[in-house]
């Protein structure tokens, strides 16, 4: 998209005339007012949305005692069948409000999964939520292909972690296979995985960035969570060997030229797949070489700000501003985690939280400010 100072440009040079110059910026000008109203009404339709579904809950909620056991089912189904059909012709059929279609349908999802939970506690059935859980992201997955839909996609991804942890405390034997932490970053990975497979195919692109935002966000967390001291690290056998093979599919996807020029976000699919291949390493190390805890520490501090590094390289060489916005904040975190290691028992409480807090809000200036500058930038002059 160009921008005014390329127009200028171009009326410098003798590309355009005055005449031109003028009508392209009244259209520029005409797009971003069209692009800014177009956002609002996506957050107005997905909030108001959101609201009446938990308005519908909570009334629900408030008179359960007193309907019927079969009427609440009714009311479940009819209200979640209802509110999908409205968003479907809203947005199919009628094809006037389409993103308050998309919104009606998108509700939809979240009262199918309340309905599970409410309709399994009404005849008492006995299923784990682990299991309700799951089949709720089995019932909402096929609409992100049948509508195109990002954000079924990014809620799909939450519903998968969402399933991870709970299956994860409903298995005692699981954490003897794997820690909680190895589980969320093979997890994550896996789901950017699935976003990197999204970004080769043009019919299912839309949920290339929202499966990878997902993934990434997971995979950050636990290899945050890795950079503190969570006791002995002692990964089961097979753990090193899923490392090895996710790090395998990833260089299988991203290297033959073919497939890689697909990718919008090369550089940072190849970031995580580095990440995989060194914990393969890690952890077949650790089984049979084990090391300290403060060994394990540095060496996942190393990592993360690597990764963090290597993702905002990506990102300013692909123009990607999520990826940028993902690096900074996971930086900041991270800055303000060791703050909190090296100083909590240095330097006396009151100027603890003053410096901390100087040094935040420094950085978040600074962040904040570059941040837009970039936005700016990839954005055309928006």
């Amino acid at each position: 998209m160009f921008d005014e100072d390329l127009i200028l440009k171009w009326l410098d040079e003798g590309t355009i005339d005055h005449a031109q110059a003028e009508k392209m910026k009244e259209d520029l000008a005409g797009y971003k007012r069209e692009r800014r109203s177009k956002k609002q009404i996506v957050a107005f339709s997905t909030i108001g949305a959101i609201l009446i579904g938990l308005g519908a809950i909570l009334f629900v909620a408030s008179n359960w005692e007193k309907i019927g056991g079969m009427v609440k089912v009714l009311l479940l189904v009819g209200t979640t069948v209802g509110v999908h059909y409205a968003g479907y012709r809203l947005k199919y059929e009628q094809q006037k409000y389409l993103r308050l279609g998309s919104a009606l349908i998108f509700l939809s999802t979240l009262l199918f999964g309340a309905s599970l939970f409410l309709i399994a506690q009404i005849y008492n059935i006995n299923a784990n939520n682990s299991t309700l859980v799951l089949i709720w992201i089995l019932g909402v997955f096929p609409l992100i292909y049948g509508y195109r839909s990002a954000p079924i996609a990014g809620l799909c991804s939450l519903l998968f972690y969402l399933w991870v942890s709970l299956l994860y405390r409903e298995s005692p034997d699981l954490d003897k296979l794997i820690s909680i932490w190895d589980l969320y970053l093979i997890s994550g990975i896996s789901i950017y995985f699935l976003g990197v497979l999204h970004g080769l195919a043009e019919e299912v692109k839309h949920a290339e960035t929202p499966f990878k935002f997902m993934g990434l966000q997971a995979a950050l967390f636990a290899l945050f969570a890795h950079t503190f001291k969570l006791g002995e690290y002692q990964p089961d056998k097979i753990i090193p060997f899923i490392y090895a093979i996710l790090g395998i599919i990833f260089l299988a996807v991203l290297l033959p030229k073919s497939l890689r020029e697909k990718l919008k976000s090369f550089q940072a699919d190849l970031s995580i797949s580095i990440v995989v291949l060194l914990m393969a390493g890690i952890t077949l190390t650790t089984i049979y070489i084990p090391a300290s805890e403060e060994t394990y520490m540095v060496l996942f501090n190393i990592i993360f700000l690597g990764l963090l590094t290597l993702l905002l390289y990506a990102g300013y060489s692909t123009e990607n501003i999520w990826i940028i916005n993902t690096s900074m904040f996971w930086f900041v975190l991270i800055i303000f985690a060791r703050y909190f290691d090296f100083f909590w028992e240095l330097l006396p409480r009151s100027l603890f939280f003053m410096l901390g807090g100087l040094v935040l809000l420094v950085i978040s200036l600074v962040l904040e400010r570059k941040r837009r500058e970039l936005k700016v930038q990839f954005s055309g002059g928006e």
